[in-house]
């Protein structure tokens, strides 16, 4: 599948995604790791309906410093600057080098079982939420 970015597309997206992610602290900014590259299109691929917003957006700021972009897109583009945001965490965060640096060890890899109690129910790890009820009531203090 096509992602339908161009060169100046992608430059302006690792542009904003360094505003967005700066290095800091050990960790990298988001275009250190070539998040504009295929990264980017790994995560249109799992999440293709970012493209459009995320495409509109980079094109309503291309020529811009990457600040300004990113300040202009928050201020006048909500949807186009979420979708920008969206794909640079997720992408950034795939990264199996930034997965490394923040001690992520990956995903196990256990089949489903339907009759298990999931680890985080048995630790009762949603205890606050089911207390709570639905989400219109305040937690409970």
């Amino acid at each position: 599948m096509s992602t339908g970015l161009n060169d100046d597309d992608r430059k302006t997206f690792a542009g904003i995604a360094d505003v967005l992610i700066p290095a800091a602290e050990g960790m990298p900014a988001a275009s250190e790791i070539g998040i504009q590259g295929e990264i980017l299109d790994k995560v249109l691929g799992f999440r293709p309906d970012l493209r459009e917003n995320l495409l509109r957006g980079l094109r309503a700021v291309k020529g811009k410093a990457a600040r300004e972009a990113a300040e202009f897109l928050n201020k006048t583009d909500g949807t186009a600057f979420g979708a920008i945001s969206l794909a640079a965490s997720a992408g950034y965060y795939m990264d199996p080098k930034v997965r490394k640096l923040i001690g992520y060890p990956g995903q196990e890899n256990r089949p489903y079982n339907a009759d298990e109690t999931p680890e985080y129910v048995r630790n009762g790890m949603l205890k606050v939420v089911s207390d709570r009820g639905p989400i219109y009531k305040p937690t409970p203090k």
